[in-house]
């Protein structure tokens, strides 16, 4: 009997090892992403690029309802009427010749009866109110549309420089623990040298604080990391506490000249196609808004039916060639075209400060491409030289040359410059987007999703 315990144990240990390999294998790895699976994502769900597709499609119905101003418009009336007394008519003596009798009075409707009215009615002509109306809706939609573009160029730019953002800070993390490990190797060191007599216990003491210095310096840098992630999860509108997995990469982009790059951004921004689209739409508005000074000439057909019978036809045919013109409106009109032309005077303030602002865009990203440029090239250097200055200071005190002071000194050195450089590198990723979105190109990093088009 006692040599089975050893095999129940060792089956106990078997399906143990089985089940948590199960669990294990059940949990679904972080999903992995490259930048342009990141755009698509936020594309396709994030809810803000969702309100603007909505947005357009509201502008699209706006133009159906202002085309519907060219077709005849059917409306059909029922109604029941009761008067106190019948409806008479009467003749005055001595009005039928030849009839000598005295005033005669006859009903000439039922006191309760219904009756009925269906007709067409079609605008002939409304002094371009109906055509300027339409021409504004369409307007409307292709600014609505260009906003949509000016959304999701915006929505780019933000994921871009959150997907870099959150590569600087998982960048930054293995900086802080590779420092922790670098200050715990020097600790080692020290406490050896310590034991052998060769420095003081004030040498182990500094690099204690150091390292805890570094650890809790590692803490915020895998704290900062998750809170940008998460960000960058919102805005992709994925649960935030995914631990997704960003693959490296960079924007690869032309060199752009200051001047060349302000003149395709005034040529394609989405922001100032649109802003000269509503200047456009809001001087349709003047004309069809002026339309109502003038009278409005129409057409109607249609059949009245009353239930009456008195009458000695129920059903009439009829039509009508008409002109309805409002006289006077209390200065109601007037006011109204004068709003419209002077919200096409405050549109196109905007639109030369919008210009403004897009060259202003253009200039603050040029420079920051080209002083990111310029760190890269020397922080790069910089992280060389640091890394053989820790290395011969750390010889140097190993031969009881060099002092701890100056080897925690250059280890300080070698992390600052490390988070110097990769700072830089990510920042000059951040400014190429930046650069891309106010040239109005950073659609090109998806370019088989059409900006303009709403699904």
């Amino acid at each position: 009997m006692k040599s089975r315990g050893p095999w129940r144990l060792f089956l106990l240990g078997l399906l143990t090892w089985s089940l948590t390999s199960a669990v294990g294998g059940a949990a679904e790895a972080p999903p992995t992403l490259d930048l342009k699976e990141a755009l698509r994502l936020a594309w396709k769900a994030n809810p803000t690029m969702q309100i603007s597709r909505l947005q357009s499609l509201i502008a699209g119905e706006e133009v159906v309802r202002a085309r519907s101003g060219f077709l005849p418009t059917m409306k059909s009336e029922v109604s029941q009427t009761i008067y106190d007394n019948e409806i008479q008519s009467k003749i005055p003596a001595g009005a039928i010749p030849g009839l000598n009798v005295g005033t005669l009075s006859f009903p000439t409707t039922n006191r309760n009866f219904w009756s009925s009215k269906t007709y067409i009615d079609q605008t002939i002509f409304d002094f371009w109110g109906t055509p300027s109306r339409y021409q504004a809706a369409v307007l409307g939609k292709s600014a609505s549309l260009l906003d949509t573009a000016k959304t999701r160029d915006d929505l780019f730019l933000t994921v871009s420089q959150g997907y870099f953002r959150t590569l600087r800070a998982q960048k930054l993390e293995v900086v802080a623990t590779q420092d922790v490990a670098d200050l715990k190797a020097h600790r080692k060191i020290a406490r050896d040298q310590y034991e052998f007599g060769v420095v003081t216990y004030n040498d182990v003491l500094q690099a204690e604080v150091s390292l805890a210095d570094a650890e809790q310096r590692l803490i915020v840098a895998k704290t900062d990391t998750i809170d940008i992630r998460s960000a960058l999860n919102k805005v992709l509108a994925i649960p935030v506490s995914t631990p997704t997995v960003l693959k490296d990469e960079k924007l690869e982009t032309r060199p752009w000249g200051l001047e060349e790059a302000t003149t395709a951004a005034l040529k394609q921004r989405s922001d100032l196609k649109a802003s000269t689209d509503r200047i456009q739409q809001q001087g349709k508005v003047v004309t069809q808004t002026k339309a109502q000074f003038f009278p409005r000439i129409y057409a109607q057909a249609g059949l009245n039916y009353q239930h009456n019978e008195f009458l000695l036809h129920d059903t009439q045919w009829f039509g009508i060639f008409g002109m309805q013109w409002t006289l006077f409106s209390g200065l109601d009109t007037k006011a109204q075209v004068s709003q419209a032309r002077l919200r096409v005077e405050q549109f196109q303030e905007q639109h030369k400060d919008l210009s403004d602002q897009v060259r202003l865009d253009v200039q603050n990203a040029y420079l920051k491409v080209k002083e990111t440029a310029d760190r890269i090239r020397t922080t790069e250097t910089a992280v060389t030289q640091a890394e053989e200055n820790l290395r011969l200071n750390e010889e140097r005190y190993k031969e009881n040359v060099g002092t701890a002071t100056d080897v925690i000194d250059a280890d300080t050195l070698l992390t600052r410059t490390r988070v110097n450089y990769f700072t830089a590198l990510y920042d000059h990723q951040m400014a190429k987007a930046e650069l891309m979105w106010a040239i109005g190109g950073i659609n090109e990093l998806l370019p088989q999703e059409k900006p303009n088009h709403v699904p």
